[in-house]
């Protein structure tokens, strides 16, 4: 089966053209024999903060969060109380395009983050399947699919309580019994786990996680 990289980044500004990805999550799938596995991996990497939005930086709380070491270009941060291991920015990017290799990405929003992780990985780089996977539209189409066929779930939708334009990913997620993260949100990793679980609550699947390497 195909991989699935459940990604979030958190970046210097909401357009790519001026900002920069600063930190990476991927909770990478992977299957065998029809069973899948989680590993999460977290990177952080010295963005270039000339044209960084303020209002950005403080979204993510990049000064309360960034722990790239002073004399390193990047970080692998993703050891749950761990070391933080410092990397070049070759090193970091090399391990981003090694995990998402292959992969289905699936996200809140994802064609942002696929903007972005295009522009830190270089021109050619990106290797991940080419139609991401939006939680939002996914939740969005499972709950119309549930509103069509009432006798398969013994739910009945009324038309007033379906999604409507523009989509919410949080008060989709909401309807698939997914609480969308709160105080804690806008961490990479923390995003990345709840496109995990909103994707789990339409298909049905769990995984067992593990910590990734750097």
């Amino acid at each position: 089966m195909t991989n699935i990289a459940f990604v979030d980044t958190e970046t210097t500004h909401l357009d790519s053209a001026l900002g920069d990805a600063w930190e990476v999550a991927v909770i990478l799938r992977e299957f065998d024999d029809n069973e899948p596995t989680d590993t999460e991996y977290v990177w952080q990497i010295r963005p270039n903060l000339a044209t960084a939005d303020r209002e950005a930086l403080e979204i993510g709380r990049y000064l309360e969060r960034f722990a790239v070491p002073p004399h390193a270009e990047a970080a692998f941060t993703g050891y749950e109380d761990g070391p933080i291991v410092p990397m070049t920015r070759f090193q970091a990017v090399s391990a981003i395009l090694s995990v998402l290799s292959g992969a289905v990405m699936v996200g809140s929003n994802p064609g942002f983050d696929d903007r972005f992780l295009r522009k830190l990985l270089g021109p050619g780089a990106a290797q991940w399947h080419y139609r991401p996977l939006d939680i939002a539209t996914l939740a969005a189409g499972f709950q119309y699919g549930q509103a069509s066929v009432p006798h398969a779930t013994g739910a009945v939708l009324q038309r007033d309580d379906l999604p409507g334009m523009p989509l919410s990913s949080r008060g989709l997620s909401r309807r698939m019994g997914v609480e969308p993260p709160g105080a804690d949100g806008h961490q990479a990793l923390v995003d990345a786990r709840w496109a995990r679980d909103v994707y789990d609550a339409v298909t049905g699947t769990r995984a067992p996680a593990r910590d990734g390497a750097a």
